[in-house]
């Protein structure tokens, strides 16, 4: 449980991360209906858009974030993951296409790269170190396995 509070900042950077995506996807709706060219390395479909893309995966960055309370590490790799399917996703445009993604992709970028950073020092503070004694079981007699 030492590692507590750092899953729970990661869960809701985690989150915050995958917000900051649906908001940036509904933004865009808002301003550009067709935003970004409907491709993903040469698959086309109307679902690819710039907008769907980001509000796709803005809700997997958010099950990543809610993940990440019981398991940070694998909450933080799906908001991760997702991240860089984003990063894919805005340089696979083109020469200056991508350009105008960026101004929506930044703030996930950013917020999914700190749920990571959380979830790593969880996961350090949660590993026992050399020097200390694993509280199972096995070790519960003085004994090591």
């Amino acid at each position: 449980m030492k590692g507590q509070k750092m899953a729970v900042y990661a869960a809701i950077a985690g989150i915050l991360a995958g917000a900051a995506a649906i908001g940036g996807g509904l933004y865009a709706h808002s301003t550009q209906p067709v935003f970004g060219i409907p491709q993903f390395f040469g698959i086309y479909s109307d679902y690819l858009s710039g907008v769907h893309v980001l509000v796709g995966i803005g809700v997997i960055m958010v099950i990543g974030g809610l993940i990440s309370f019981k398991w940070p590490s694998v909450g933080a790799i799906i908001v991760c993951l997702a991240a860089m399917i984003g990063l894919l996703y805005t340089y696979d445009r083109g020469e200056f296409r991508w350009t105008p993604l960026l101004y929506y992709w930044w703030g996930p970028w950013l917020l999914a790269w700190i749920a990571g950073i959380f979830a790593g020092y969880a996961a350090y503070k949660n590993v026992p170190q050399s020097n200390e004694k694993l509280a199972d079981a096995r070790h519960a007699e003085g004994r090591s396995a």
